[in-house]
């Protein structure tokens, strides 16, 4: 990869879905997204969802931040009234050198999860696939042009299948669809 280094992606959200910077204007960002989902909840109702929507984001985002986050992208999506549970934490991974993705993919695969390769922003990806207590995660790891480092798009679901199958399909379209912005 040559050129100037990308100093930011843009990826394609399906709707219900929100895109939060962690680059300090994120209360701000988080009030307006609240804000414009609890305006379609009936009156009686609106403030609690508005509380509970706030607490949730901001524990995420805090924990986002924390994990060395630089975006967070969020479902706030509905079926039937059931929240779609759906998220992506972004982080750039820098270790000095360039890593290499061969490396990286015979690491990970070693680990037991499963690995394979995609394709993001016309560049090979590594693609891991695992399971926790009551999550389904993927994760893309890709690199950054012009820079040494990775970007890591860290999805997670607590859906149960087959949602969780359509999801994983879902993940996979929104990190298909990052481009670099110069």
């Amino acid at each position: 990869m040559t050129g100037a280094p990308a100093r930011d992606f843009a990826v394609l959200l399906p709707p219900g879905w929100v895109r939060i910077p962690l680059d300090g204007s994120e209360m701000a960002r988080m009030t307006a997204v609240v804000t414009a989902k609890a305006a379609d909840v009936p009156e009686p109702q609106r403030g609690q969802v508005r509380q509970r929507l706030l607490r949730v984001l901001t524990d995420a985002l805090r924990e986002a931040k924390k994990a060395g986050g630089i975006d967070v992208l969020v479902s706030l999506g509905e079926v039937r009234g059931v929240p779609i549970s759906g998220s992506c934490l972004i982080s750039y991974l820098e270790r000095g050198d360039k890593v290499p993705l061969d490396g990286l993919h015979a690491e990970l695969a070693d680990s037991g999860d499963q690995v394979t390769w995609a394709g993001i922003a016309g560049s090979p990806a590594v693609r891991r696939q695992r399971a926790g207590d009551a999550t389904t995660m993927v994760d893309f790891f890709t690199p950054v042009p012009g820079r040494a480092g990775l970007l890591s798009l860290s999805f997670a679901t607590a859906a149960a299948e087959p949602l969780a199958g359509a999801l994983l399909s879902l993940f996979d379209a929104i990190a298909e669809s990052l481009r670099w912005q110069s």
